[in-house]
């Protein structure tokens, strides 16, 4: 579907905000969902979370950040006439419903993906824990928002043992009626684990920067096979089996995907 750019905002030097107008009818995409644009006419393509929706002006906003150069054509504001092609909605959407107490984990590079998650947990009347991993100091993106969409907020700092051990401490000591785990492969892997020990209820995504995408395009939902430790990844044109979590973490992990440092945002979505 060719579609028009109507607003660009740059956010931080990494982090841009984009309005698409979708030349004709459009599925609004679910909390898990995805879009993909395509500049035309080289079919350079990323993959983006929509954030918000507006019916009255028939629009969606996303969120892109770390544009590589093949896609600057997207985010620069005297490029006005080019043409994108928007494909989607793709992926499997989160089942959401009044759980009651719901824990979310994610790391610092995946809090775009997580925040229409949030807001539609917050809207079903969820007592949202949200719990950020990994993190690189203060400067996160959306957090303000996110802080407001949560009841609580717990924030592990640059500490990966730590990370470790607040999130298994948290699983242990709280009961939660569903986890949502979005972000690198250690942070699914870490979630799941504690999950299928206590016997709680998780939905996992899988969000790659572009450090670790080597030309994929980066979302994929995680599930776990039966009672089995086996797990299998879904993605765009994209499936596949692994039989662990260290094998998922070796096909899918990077040294450096915990590291990627993005300026802070405060933006209403």
């Amino acid at each position: 579907m060719i579609s028009k750019i109507i607003t660009r905002k740059t956010i931080s030097e990494n982090l841009y905000k984009l309005e698409i107008k979708p030349s004709g009818t459009f599925i609004t995409p679910k909390p898990g969902q995805y879009i993909i644009l395509r500049v035309l006419p080289d079919g350079a393509a990323i993959t983006l979370p929509v954030v918000k929706t507006d019916s009255s002006r028939e629009t969606l906003t996303v969120f892109a950040s770390s544009i590589p150069e093949t896609l600057t054509a997207l985010v620069n504001p005297c490029l006005s006439g080019i043409q994108i092609e928007m494909e989607g909605p793709f992926g499997q959407p989160f089942h959401i419903e009044k759980f009651g107490a719901v824990l979310c984990v994610v790391n610092q590079e995946s809090m775009i993906s997580i925040y229409p998650v949030l807001a539609a947990l917050r809207a079903a009347g969820n007592l949202i824990t949200c719990l950020l991993t990994g993190t690189s100091g203060d400067d996160q993106i959306l957090e303000n928002e996110i802080r407001n969409l949560s009841d609580y907020f717990i924030n592990t700092e640059r500490n990966p043992r730590r990370t470790s051990q607040v999130l298994e401490q948290t699983l242990r000591v709280q009961k939660y009626d569903q986890v949502f785990a979005i972000g690198s492969a250690k942070t699914i892997r870490e979630t799941l684990t504690v999950c299928t020990a206590t016997g709680t209820e998780a939905q996992s995504m899988l969000c790659l920067n572009e450090k670790t995408q080597k030309g994929l395009h980066g979302i994929y939902r995680v599930s776990i096979c039966g009672n089995t430790r086996a797990l299998c990844v879904d993605g765009y044109n994209f499936n596949a089996y692994y039989t662990s979590f260290e094998e998922m973490v070796k096909r899918f992990g990077c040294k450096h995907s915990e590291s990627h440092v993005l300026n802070r945002v405060d933006t209403p979505v």
